[in-house]
């Protein structure tokens, strides 16, 4: 019998009972027929006895098939969870092992679907989903190497660069009391130690590459060369652009921009040993120590490079191990054509902070160049930047008069 039978037959049996012991009671009641014969009397208490005794019986059998069906019920619930979980596990390893393999990109088959696909060439079913997948996000080995393009140019490298995703506070020393000698049993004075937070964005930089339909005869790895460099280029000069003259406004904060603790101007005829002097001395001394020059190209060949000091002597001599860098009294000097014109910096550029808030994602439009057969791909990726600490840049312009 099922658990439903067996409870059926146990209520009718109670009920049952229940009925025997009503007639026991009343049989065994002094108030009872005094005409009943005794025989008879005696005889329906042993039939219902008997009864009875039958009854306890099959109560206690059917209370153990009830019990036995129970603790099966209890262990076939525990299995068919553990499958479940078990199931669960399997489809969990299976959808990672899919996904490593399809959409890891990271990996070097996700790498190649994704430059086969910049070139217009034809993709298997599987490197197609896992662009579709990936929402055709740049791989990460590309990535990398455009960012290490980025990076390794002489602005970006010396300013602060992060990779955060989304908004980024940093807390930034605004105002701070030096540390001072204090006398025995005398209380020592509060600082004035003063925090200021800023916060990164996250504003859009765009790239759009064309690439015509005779594209399709380079090789994959010549095209992969190509486009890291060709994206490391364009979002190199947006960003430095971004770092000196950004605006503020859905835009990096540039240094040019924002105000500096200290500003001065240089001789109008050209920039003198006295002037150097002037705009070394302008920078606090704890951000010296991490200083360089930024002017652009005018103001350093025409300025700079052949300046000498009052002994004679050239103040600016190339770097023994880059001949094309060059040192101005042993500060590195970064030559950068975003730079305005008659504008100069120097400071400590780790006070400027510049963070990816995203990984580069690259897509198609093939109508905008439908008559030509070329394809437009667009490059974006969400970044901001702004300076920290004004104290740690000061900002010379030429005189105008």
């Amino acid at each position: 019998m099922n658990k439903d039978e067996v409870m059926k037959s146990l209520k009718e049996v109670n009920e049952e009972i229940e009925e025997i012991i009503k007639s026991l009671d009343e049989s065994t009641d002094g108030d009872g027929d005094k005409n009943d014969d005794p025989d008879e009397k005696r005889a329906k208490l042993e039939k219902l006895e008997k009864r009875s005794n039958e009854l306890i019986s099959k109560k206690n059998d059917l209370e153990s098939q009830l019990k036995e069906i129970e603790e099966r019920e209890v262990k076939e619930n525990k299995l068919k969870e553990l499958r479940g979980m078990l199931n669960a596990t399997k489809t969990i390893e299976k959808r990672g092992t899919e996904m490593e393999k399809n959409y890891n990109v990271n990996g070097a088959e996700y790498r190649s679907a994704w430059v086969k696909d910049l070139m217009g060439k034809e993709l298997n079913t599987e490197e197609r989903a896992a662009l579709t997948s990936a929402n055709a996000v740049i791989p990460t080995g590309i990535a990398e190497e455009v960012y290490s393009i980025v990076e390794a140019s002489p602005l970006v490298d010396a300013v602060d660069v992060s990779h955060i995703t989304g908004y980024v506070t940093f807390p930034v020393e605004t105002a701070a009391s030096d540390a001072a000698w204090v006398a025995m049993g005398t209380a020592a004075t509060d600082g004035t130690d003063t925090l200021t937070p800023i916060t990164l964005n996250a504003y859009k930089l765009i790239k759009t590459v064309e690439i015509t339909a005779d594209i399709s005869a380079m090789s994959v790895n010549a095209f992969e060369k190509w486009i890291v460099a060709r994206l490391a280029d364009k979002i190199l000069k947006a960003v430095n652009n971004a770092i000196l003259n950004g605006t503020g406004a859905s835009q990096p904060s540039g240094i040019f921009k924002v105000k500096n603790s200290a500003t001065g101007t240089f001789t109008k005829a050209g920039m003198t040993y006295k002037d150097l002097m002037k705009v070394l001395a302008a920078l606090p001394t704890g951000y010296a120590a991490n200083g360089t020059l930024v002017m652009n190209r005018a103001l350093f060949y025409g300025d700079v490079l052949g300046m000498t000091d009052s002994n004679g002597q050239k103040v600016c001599v190339a770097d023994a191990q880059s001949p094309a860098k060059f040192n101005v009294l042993g500060y590195p000097v970064i030559i950068d054509d975003n730079c305005p014109a008659d504008k100069l910096l120097f400071g400590d550029l780790k006070a400027y902070k510049f963070n990816f808030a995203s990984d580069t994602e690259v897509k198609p439009d093939a109508s905008v160049g439908f008559r030509s057969g070329s394809v437009v791909w667009r490059a974006m990726t969400l970044a901001d930047g702004n300076l920290g600490d004004a104290r740690a840049i000061v900002r010379f312009d030429r005189a105008t008069a």
